[in-house]
């Protein structure tokens, strides 16, 4: 036995005849055995049917092969398949237009690379009663194009100057820096009067002069842009901020619009105001209103001033800014 081989010791020398119902059952069987086969080559089909769909529906994104390093960089760090080409259309100051020439600020962001610089060396607030004296303060508001609807904000009203008032010296600073985003939700539908959408959120850090410093604020805000008749454009802004003239976080709703009449292609005039404060923060406490005019010398720079007054008690006699904004 020793030299027979594995299988031999334990197999019979006469096999079994095969069972009857195992004549049956094999066809059925095989005849399975093919049915699933034929379903996976389908499903296997469709599978590569849908892929190649998939992928011939995903456009090619051109910024991935733009001029500028930051914006190949932005195209792969983000991927953006809603509107690629919007990346590779030429940056321009008219659109979507500074956010710091009036109160309200755009639901249309940067497209992906854009970089905007807005200045305002000119920023004069004649005192509130009771709550802070004259100041002057010379804002600026960076904003970044991260993708073609999500920008990146730094903000701060710079340098500042209080004048003596209300048992305080005269006082020289920098004001608080504020980091901000904003995105862009979806497009104005005019046919149905549905505005266009976005969303802002910033935080107010406690990064400042001491003098100036009023700690970690926040604010959430929904903005809003309505195009009406005789080509005049409504933009308006709602939210809840904290309210910087009081001690810690005190939450404040706010309202401020603009009405914006395009006079000539470079030339704009608006009204504009708010309530209980402007969302980014530069006066609170008051209601607000007042007038202004943005002006495009070239589609790289824009040039706005704006006058305003407060209508109760607690609101500002005037303030006064004169400002610019460029593209880079």
């Amino acid at each position: 036995m020793s030299g027979l081989p594995y299988r031999a010791i334990f197999s019979s020398p006469h096999p079994r005849p095969t069972p009857r119902w195992s004549l049956v059952a094999m066809p059925i069987a095989h005849s399975l055995r093919r049915l699933w086969c034929v379903r996976l080559l389908i499903l296997a089909s469709a599978i590569c049917v849908w892929l190649r769909l998939a992928v011939a529906e995903v456009p090619f994104d051109p910024a991935l092969n733009a001029d500028h390093p930051w914006t190949r960089f932005l195209a792969e760090a983000f991927p953006e398949g809603i509107d690629p080409d919007v990346s590779r259309e030429p940056l321009t100051i008219r659109e979507p237009g500074p956010d710091t020439a009036n109160y309200p600020n755009s639901p249309d962001t940067l497209p992906r690379g854009g970089i905007y610089l807005e200045y305002s060396p000119v920023f004069y607030t004649s005192a509130i009663r009771g709550m802070q004296p004259q100041t002057y303060n010379a804002e600026f508001l960076l904003r970044m194009g991260l993708t073609d609807r999500f920008e990146f904000r730094i903000f701060s009203s710079g340098f500042t100057w209080q004048a003596a008032r209300l048992g305080r010296g005269e006082t020289t600073g920098f004001s608080p820096l504020i980091f901000d985003t904003k995105i862009h939700l979806w497009e104005e539908n005019q046919d149905w009067f549905l505005p266009a959408v976005g969303f802002e959120g910033f935080v107010q850090t406690p990064w400042a002069s001491p003098a100036f410093s009023s700690g970690t604020q926040s604010g959430l805000m929904m903005l809003f842009r309505n195009t009406l008749l005789w080509g005049i454009t409504a933009e308006y802004n709602v939210g809840v901020a904290a309210d910087s003239s009081q001690d810690g976080f005190v939450p404040i709703d706010i309202i401020q619009w603009a009405f914006t009449k395009e006079v000539t292609d470079d030339f704009q005039v608006f009204v504009h105001g708010f309530h209980n404060e402007s969302a980014l923060p530069r006066l609170s406490a008051q209601t607000v209103v007042g007038g202004g005019f943005i002006w495009f010398p070239s589609d790289r720079l824009s040039l706005f001033g704006n006058w305003n007054t407060g209508t109760d008690a607690s609101g500002p006699a005037t303030s006064f800014q004169l400002g610019a904004a460029n593209t880079f």
